[in-house]
């Protein structure tokens, strides 16, 4: 809508602008909100920006624009104000056409006119651990970030950067080759006997023994060795121990509608063949310096407490690579390989020096040029009602599928109480997705880099800006079209119908989508979508109290409400599927 209208309006005043020597473009034309109804629907911002070129008052300059715009058929009133806006009235027709257009799409989103190749990586799960609470708002906000970029019309490579090497993995190999071989002889598929759960209870008993006896040390340092070296055994030891974690993280994915797949993966492993060629990339670029044996690259604008640049360590002193070098060989794979033009890490803040760093080196060795964008989406801690990061009483990190089970079985309590009729199963799939809905949305709502305290009282309320208030505003549209016995599809095409306030404020919150969700692709903040879907469902509660829809006085006007219900409805499951929630027909 707003580069349509925009559109619209440069046609209009294209003469005007050549002879002050201003250039326009859709994005040069800001619409802003005026401060009530009365004043229009919009107001447009620019004959004060264009005051200096053309060498005149802005309200001279709006009464010129205003006479331009008056009479074009988008527009039913046009009014120049001081100190220099112009405020506009979409027309009815205007209007309904856009909602007949916003009613034949899938998404009603306008598609980017410059598509990239994004690569995201989240989620970023270690092997032979079980996924925590600390997994979850990197895994929800890419998952936003990735559905967002591709539905507008990015190509979107999902990257889930298992943490799959190095020390911790050769310490669990070294626990769970008896338990796999046992398994093995007798006849079983270990991946089928074996539990994340037992690699992950492994892999605390060989750090335990790791610290304490220094024979064991040595002997899981020899294993790391073998494996980085290829040896088969150990690499088919490796696989199994991989494939039983990832299944049971795939579970998770599944349980909480997350789009990350086997194809997605790409651990640290598969870079240990780069790590050599990425440090002598880097020592080609002319960056790379040694200091006490290792190779360093010097970053001026980061400096310790002595005021000295940090190094940021490609090479260890003993030939060894580390976290540092992985990461920047997956991000000239991702350059170089992937072909991205934007690459995007979601990742918690307390990562942002890191990859502020990593970031830097990639700058100065030339591999990202003019072309590729690097983005990190930091994010802030879940916090219990202490105000402490979230943790069990005895002080471990919360287990994910604990948690999202909780969530479910809460949200099984509020259907029972809400809609005691429902059958067994349907009470079973609806508190499914109103729990694990919760979850997502309490996340999402509030700004990325902000903690936030968990409550279930707070995510699981029927009122405010909650994931259960927006699906009982999309079930409650659903209801009216089953109480009607109407074919919601036979009215496309329906004549729009604009007889009251509160329709008109709710088809210009439709009409708004497409644009809030340009905002969060661009600056990849989730909580602009919320906010506004929760506006969304406010409007459509104000514009149910005061319009009657079934019970019209006409046909025409029972139609065309019905198509608005329609309308909003698909705008609100497009919306909350965005977000990776699922929109109940019933709640």
């Amino acid at each position: 809508m707003k580069e349509k209208l925009a559109n619209q309006i440069i046609s209009a005043v294209s003469e005007l602008a050549t002879g002050w020597g201003i250039e326009l473009n859709p994005d040069s034309i800001e619409l802003l909100a005026t401060p009530s109804p009365e004043h229009g629907d919009f107001a447009l911002n620019i004959a004060m920006k264009w005051a200096r070129f053309a060498r005149m008052a802005p309200l001279a300059i709006a009464e010129q624009v205003k006479d331009k715009l008056t009479g074009l058929a988008v527009f039913s009133r046009v009014e120049a104000v001081a100190p220099g806006y112009i405020n506009v009235t979409l027309s009815d027709e205007f209007l309904a056409g856009i909602i007949s257009e916003i009613s034949c799409l899938n998404h009603s989103l306008e598609k980017t006119h410059s598509p990239k190749r994004v690569v995201v990586d989240y989620s970023g799960v270690n092997i032979a651990k079980q996924m925590h609470v600390g997994h979850l708002r990197s895994t929800i906000i890419g998952d936003v970030i990735a559905r967002v970029l591709e539905a507008r019309g990015d190509t979107v490579i999902r990257q889930n950067h298992l943490g799959d090497w190095g020390l911790p993995i050769a310490m669990v190999l070294s626990k769970a080759k008896a338990k796999i071989e046992d398994a093995i002889n007798a006849g079983k598929n270990p991946e089928g006997v074996i539990q994340l759960s037992d690699l992950e209870a492994l892999y605390k008993a060989a750090t335990k023994e790791s610290a304490e006896n220094e024979e064991y040390a040595k002997e899981v340092h020899d294993i790391l060795v073998k494996l980085q070296n290829g040896d088969d055994e150990l690499m088919e030891l490796w696989h199994i121990v991989t494939n039983i974690s990832m299944n049971e993280v795939y579970d998770v994915y599944k349980m909480m509608n997350i789009t990350l797949h086997s194809e997605h993966e790409k651990g640290e492993s598969s870079y240990r063949d780069m790590l050599a060629d990425t440090v002598q990339s880097i020592e080609n670029s002319g960056v790379c310096e040694e200091s006490q044996g290792a190779k360093c690259v010097f970053l001026p604008k980061f400096k310790g407490k002595n005021g000295e640049p940090l190094p940021v360590i490609v090479q260890k002193s003993d030939g060894g690579f580390n976290y540092e070098t992985f990461d920047l060989a997956a991000l000239r794979y991702r350059i170089v390989d992937l072909q991205a033009d934007r690459i995007i890490y979601v990742t918690d803040a307390r990562q942002a020096l890191h990859f502020d760093q990593v970031f830097e080196v990639a700058k100065k060795c030339g591999w990202t040029g003019d072309n590729v964008s690097l983005e990190h989406v930091a994010f802030g801690a879940i916090m219990g009602e202490d105000k402490k990061p979230l943790k069990t009483r005895s002080g471990e990190n919360v287990k994910l599928v604990s948690l999202l089970n909780e969530a479910v079985d809460r949200a099984r309590m509020m259907v029972e109480e809400k809609n005691p009729n429902l059958s067994a199963e349907a009470k079973d799939a609806v508190a499914k997705i109103v729990g694990i809905g919760a979850v997502k949305y309490a996340d999402m709502v509030r700004d990325r880099n902000n903690d936030y305290v968990f409550s279930w009282d707070g995510m699981l309320a029927m009122v405010g800006n909650t994931a259960p208030y927006l699906q009982y505003a999309h079930a409650r549209i659903s209801s009216i079209f089953r109480k009607g016995d109407i074919d919601a599809a036979a009215l496309q095409g329906t004549s729009l119908l604009i007889t009251h306030a509160a329709e008109r404020a709710l088809i210009l919150k439709i009409i708004e989508f497409s644009s809030v969700v340009q905002v969060v692709a661009v600056e990849l903040r989730p909580h602009h979508l919320c906010t506004y879907l929760y506006e969304l469902a406010s409007a459509f509660s104000s514009f149910y109290d005061a319009c009657s829809v079934l019970n019209a006085d006409e046909e025409a006007i029972k139609k065309s409400r019905l198509f608005l219900c329609q309308v909003t409805r698909k705008t609100l499951a497009s919306g909350l599927d965005l977000l990776g929630i699922i929109a109940p027909e019933e709640m």
